[in-house]
This record gives C-alpha cells, sequence and structure tokens, in this order.
C-alpha cells in the first residue's frame, strides 16, 4: 500500500526546477527579434505575464506627458509644447469656461441665455484640481489635527434591543386561503 510506505523527506535544493531556456526568435520575412522561452521539452511556452514595476511606469509616463508634440506643420520645432503642457493649458481652458451659454430658436436667432449645470460642474472639479495640484491640499484648521490625533480609532457598542414579547411561538400550518367569490367547499380527489 502506497500509505505504509515511508517518504523520504526531500532535501532543500534538491528540487525538480523546469529547464527552461529564453531564445530570441527572429519573425519570418521581418528583422523583428523577439524574447520566447523553450520549456523542457524542446517546445515554446507560454511566457508568464508580470506587472511592471511602478517605477519603472512612473518613469514611462513621465517620458510620455514630457514628450513634445508635433506642431500643426508636423514638425516638432524648439518651440513645440509638451503633451503635459497642452493637458493643463486644456483643464485651465476647461475651469475659464463660462456656464451660461445661448439659447437658439429653430431658426438659429439667439433667445437668451441659459446656466448650464454640467458645464458649472466640469468647470468647479477643473478648478479643484488645477488649485489641489498647483498649491496643495489646504491646510487643515487646528480643531480637525487635535480630532485626528485624539480620535484615530472610535470604538462604539451597540446594544441589542429588548424584545417586546420573550415567549417563542411554534409556526403552524395555515389553511390554504379560499377565493372569497366561491361560495362552495372544495374537495381534493387524491
Amino acid at each position: 500500500m502506497e500509505d505504509s510506505v515511508e517518504k523520504k523527506p526531500e532535501q532543500p535544493g534538491t528540487e525538480k526546477s523546469p529547464v527552461e531556456s529564453v531564445e530570441m526568435v527572429r519573425h519570418m520575412g521581418t528583422d523583428k527579434l523577439t524574447k520566447r522561452i523553450r520549456g523542457e521539452n524542446g517546445k515554446f511556452v507560454k511566457q508568464p505575464k508580470t506587472m511592471p514595476k511602478s517605477e519603472d511606469m512612473t518613469r514611462y509616463i513621465r517620458n510620455v506627458l514630457n514628450r513634445a508634440e508635433a506642431n500643426e506643420d508636423g514638425v516638432i520645432t524648439r518651440g513645440s509644447k509638451s503633451v503635459i503642457h497642452k493637458m493643463v493649458k486644456n483643464i485651465t481652458k476647461n475651469a475659464m469656461m463660462d456656464a451660461e451659454q445661448p439659447v437658439y430658436d429653430k431658426f438659429g436667432n439667439q433667445v437668451g441665455t441659459a446656466v448650464d449645470p454640467k458645464i458649472m460642474m466640469a468647470s468647479a472639479q477643473s478648478f479643484k484640481e488645477i488649485m489641489l495640484r498647483g498649491y496643495g491640499a489646504p491646510s487643515k484648521s487646528d480643531e480637525e489635527l487635535n480630532a485626528m490625533k485624539t480620535q484615530s480609532v472610535k470604538v462604539i457598542i451597540i446594544q441589542h434591543p429588548e424584545l417586546m414579547d420573550k415567549n417563542v411561538y411554534e409556526d403552524k400550518p395555515k389553511e390554504p386561503p379560499t377565493p372569497a367569490f366561491l361560495d362552495a367547499e372544495i374537495v381534493e380527489n387524491k
């Protein structure tokens, strides 16, 4: 029996690790090289997809945002604006947007103006983001700082309410309901 046979304890360091080799493979018809992993039976195996490190992602995003964009004529010049500059300029333009929009009739004539609450909320949110990023979070008052120091954890004890009737009643089976318009006896066939 397998259960009765003593198994030898495995020594650390003697575990079998899969024999894999990393190879650079050239695609047919192109000069592009890609990295492939060959397993122990000689076939290519699926590469494990790992999450990129947060430092690498931060560096990549900074590089993308600081990259200069081409002008209208398609040329990158010394005065070309970066992506982050264009984004900040767009958010600033949104924050300065007027919430009063003209109202037109069906012929295209301006009848008056109306306040658009969506534009108002969007411009307020843009203003909030610009101020938070540019000037930082507003400083907390002394009362808020003291409250954070003394009341960081709050324990609340809830007592169970007293039951009005402490007697426990069994649930009895109820008679099946009969329609009110029926003036007859119900007979069940068994």
